[in-house]
């Protein structure tokens, strides 16, 4: 293990059910043999960052990023959910996070994790509103594309637009128009403009509407890089560079659940993308915490690049420990003037600190508090 086989439901045979039955329940817990992945990452820390000489800073911005925001039968109860780690959610200038289900005021149903078929994931407005923030601060970005954003079809999408909207929450990866989908996402904080990027790797078998393919960005980021169609991606990166957008951040849902490394295949998909302008990759749902890289571009000496493969859940239904601790990034950023004249906006500092989440059985809520340990990098 792990074995070659397919995570995208839609394509899961026999064998590929039966490996995702036996990992649910005895994770990966190695990399792929002969990839050297262990000692790989191991090296990646500690790491310094450094800027590049003669670079004045004129503009500083903080961003924090949680993983996989799922339903638990607690959470509409648990208005104090953050009340431990909403300083390191929300205390940064951009706090994002990953939405794993959608937004429909429907009756809620239990969903089944059998591998006989794809759970359907949502919640409704007053879980978003807990979900949301806490104590007047909430997430200026969520994304929107993962494997269950079609779950309920295209009333699914356009109820989880208007939720979004309508707690003021900028997001990116479901679309109502076909122009809106080749667009990137812009946030404009303190002189520094980001752009972000949200695309899934599958829809768990369900297909957008005929007049409407691009509701959703799917981009196959499970396939290898010589086979992957990244034109969607492509385009987002234009837009936002048109737009002036002084950082680019890419949210992928991808991966393979409850593996704890990347696959080598992964990894080359996310340096491509880094030499294609991508400048931070968030990445969610193995479920489970995975190693986070950071990667030199050829395109740019001076640029690394943050990947942090999987965030895992932030809240989730699960009861299994290693599926209730989830990493929260931080990563600074840095806008200034190089040496040449050029203004660039480079990664200062990145970190990630463990979020554990835990039941109050005596009170039915749930709640996340720090863990004991955290890694980070440290920089200027």
């Amino acid at each position: 293990f792990p074995i070659d086989a397919t995570g995208d439901y839609e394509e899961m045979k026999l064998r590929d059910v039966l490996y995702w039955l036996h990992k649910a329940k005895h994770h990966i817990l190695h990399p792929e043999r002969g990839s050297h992945l262990e000692a790989y990452f191991e090296a990646q820390q500690p790491f310094r960052w450094s800027l590049p000489e003669h670079f004045p800073v004129t503009n500083d911005l903080s961003i924090s990023a949680a993983g996989d925001l799922m339903d638990h039968e607690y959470l509409a109860a648990s208005p104090e959910l953050y009340r431990h780690v909403a300083d390191k959610i929300f205390g940064t200038d951009l706090p994002m996070a990953n939405l794993e289900c959608v937004v429909l005021n429907q009756p809620s149903e239990t969903p089944q994790f059998d591998g006989k078929t794809a759970p359907r994931l949502r919640i409704d407005a007053h879980t978003l509103e807990v979900l949301a923030g806490y104590a007047g601060k909430r997430y200026a970005f969520l994304s929107a594309a993962c494997n269950h954003s079609l779950d309920f079809g295209g009333e699914g999408v356009r109820s989880t637009a208007k939720a979004l909207r309508s707690q003021g929450i900028a997001f990116h990866g479901i679309n109502e128009t076909a122009h809106e989908a080749g667009e990137a996402q812009l946030l404009e904080r303190k002189g520094i403009t980001v752009a972000v990027l949200s695309h899934t790797f599958g829809l768990n078998g369900w297909k957008p509407p005929l007049d409407r393919p691009w509701i959703v960005n799917r981009t196959r980021l499970n396939d290898t890089e010589a086979n992957l169609d990244l034109a969607l991606i492509d385009r987002q990166i234009a837009h936002a560079r048109d737009a002036g957008a002084d950082f680019i951040i890419a949210q992928l849902h991808w991966g393979m659940e409850f593996e704890h490394y990347p696959r080598p295949a992964q990894m080359d998909v996310a340096h491509a993308l880094a030499e294609r302008g991508i400048d931070a990759i968030f990445g969610h749902h193995p479920h489970v915490l995975q190693p986070f890289e950071y990667y030199r571009t050829h395109r740019d000496s001076a640029r690394i690049v943050p990947i942090f493969y999987s965030l895992g859940n932030l809240t989730n239904p699960f009861q299994d420990s290693r599926l209730c601790h989830s990493l929260v990034a931080r990563i600074d950023l840095a806008k200034g003037r190089t040496a040449d004249g050029h203004t660039r906006t480079y990664v200062r500092r990145a970190e990630a600190d463990t979020v554990v989440q835990s039941i109050d059985m005596s009170t039915r809520r749930i709640e996340l508090r720090m863990a004991d340990s955290s890694t980070s990098a440290g920089g200027e």
